[in-house]
C-alpha cells in the first residue's frame, strides 16, 4: 500500500517519498518494508534499520527522523486503523459443526460459528453472529447476546447471561460456585450458590478468569468493563461500568466497585467492601475497607497514594535513622 493512502486512512500529512509499505510492525522486530509507529523516544534506536521504509509518528519525533513519514496528532488512534489495514479480523464461517453437541431445545441466531466439540446445552439462546470456539461448555438457560466471541475451552455454566459483543478468553469460567461455607464443628457445610453471573454488553474477559455465581441473587460485570488474564471475582460481587481491572486481582464476594474504577495487577479486594467511582488502585494494594472518595490510593494499609510514596521515601532510610536515634539515646 503507497503511504498517501495510509496517510489518508489514519488522518495523517505525509512528508517525504510515497513509498509502498508491505507490512505494519514494532520497531524492534520489524519485517520488510514495514511501516512502524513511534511514540516513544527509547523507540528511536531502532528506526534507522534498513527494512523500516516509514514512520507514523507525532510532529514531536518530526525532525529526529530521516525516513518519509506520516504526521498524526495521536498515535494510538493511527495504531487501531493501521491493525485493522494489515491485520484485518478473521471472518468466521458462519457454520456449525457436526462435531459439536447442540441441544434440540437451544435457539441459534443468524450466521452463527459452532466449532467442533462444543457444547451446547438445554434452552440455552445465542444471538446472532456469535463465535463459540472449540471445547465450549454452555450449560443449560445460557444467554449469549449478538456479536459475542468465546474463545475455545471457556465454561459458563447454568443461567448465566452474556451481553452483546462481549469477548471472552480461553480457559475462563463464569458461574462456578462461589466460595461459601457454614463453619460446623465436624467440618465445613457448603452452602449451595443458586445465583447466576450477568456480563453485560461490551465486557472484555481474558483468560483463565474465574467469575463466581452469586449465592442467591447476580454477580455482574458492568457495561465496557476490561479484565485482564488470571482474575478472581468472588460471589455476589458488582463490577460498575467501564473499570479495567489488571491480571492477579482477587475481589472476595459481595464487594461493589463503582464506575470507571482503575485496579492494578495483584490488587487484593476484602469481602463486603465498596469502592466509589473513579478510583485507581496501584499494583499490589490491599483493600480492607470502604473507599468513599476518588483518587489514587496504594499500599498495605490502604492509603492516599502521594502519602503512600512519602512513607515509602521515609521508609528506605529508616536502618540508618534508627541509627543515628540510638546514639543520640546513648548520648
Amino acid at each position: 500500500m503507497l503511504l498517501s493512502e495510509i496517510a489518508s486512512k489514519i488522518g495523517g500529512e505525509l512528508f517525504g517519498e510515497d513509498i509502498e509499505v508491505l507490512n505494519f510492525s514494532s520497531p524492534d522486530m520489524p519485517g520488510e518494508k514495514s511501516i512502524c509507529i513511534l511514540s516513544n523516544k527509547k523507540m528511536l534506536k531502532h528506526i534507522e534499520k534498513p527494512v523500516i521504509a516509514a514512520v507514523v509518528t507525532t510532529e514531536k519525533f518530526k525532525d529526529e527522523i530521516n525516513k518519509p513519514m506520516v504526521i498524526v496528532n495521536d498515535t494510538q488512534k493511527a495504531m487501531l486503523v493501521l491493525t485493522n489495514i494489515f491485520y484485518p479480523e478473521k471472518v468466521y464461517s458462519g457454520e456449525i459443526s457436526p462435531q459439536a453437541y447442540i441441544s434440540k431445545s437451544a435457539i441459534i441466531g443468524e450466521n452463527v460459528t459452532i466449532d467442533p466439540f462444543a457444547y451446547v446445552g438445554e434452552n440455552v439462546k445465542i444471538g446472532d453472529n456469535c463465535y463459540i470456539g472449540a471445547n465450549v461448555c454452555l450449560q443449560e438457560n445460557v444467554e449469549i447476546g449478538e456479536n459475542t466471541k468465546i474463545f475455545p475451552g471457556v465454561v459458563i455454566y447454568n443461567d448465566c447471561k452474556i451481553g452483546r459483543n462481549v469477548i471472552i478468553h480461553s480457559g475462563t469460567v463464569i458461574g462456578a460456585d462461589g466460595f461459601g461455607y457454614i463453619n460446623a464443628p465436624n467440618g465445613h457445610i457448603k452452602i449451595r450458590q443458586v445465583g447466576n453471573v450477568i456480563v453485560e454488553d461490551s465486557v472484555e474477559i481474558g483468560s483463565n478468569c474465574s467469575i463466581d455465581r452469586g449465592t442467591l441473587s447476580s454477580t455482574i460485570i458492568g457495561e465496557g468493563t476490561k479484565i485482564d488474564n488470571l482474575v478472581q471475582i468472588g460471589h455476589n460481587v458488582k463490577i460498575g461500568k467501564h473499570c479495567i481491572i489488571v491480571s492477579q486481582t482477587g475481589i472476595a464476594g459481595s464487594s461493589t466497585v463503582g464506575n470507571f474504577v482503575v485496579i492494578g495487577g495483584q490488587v487484593g479486594i476484602a469481602d463486603h467492601v465498596n469502592i466509589t467511582d473513579g478510583v485507581m488502585l496501584a499494583s499490589k494494594s490491599g483493600v480492607m475497607s470502604d473507599i468513599t472518595e476518588p483518587g489514587v490510593y496504594s499500599g498495605v494499609p490502604l492509603v492516599e497514594h502521594r502519602k503512600w510514596l512519602k512513607n515509602q521515601a521515609c521508609l528506605k532510610d529508616i536502618a540508618s535513622t534508627i541509627k543515628q536515634i540510638e546514639k543520640i539515646i546513648k548520648g
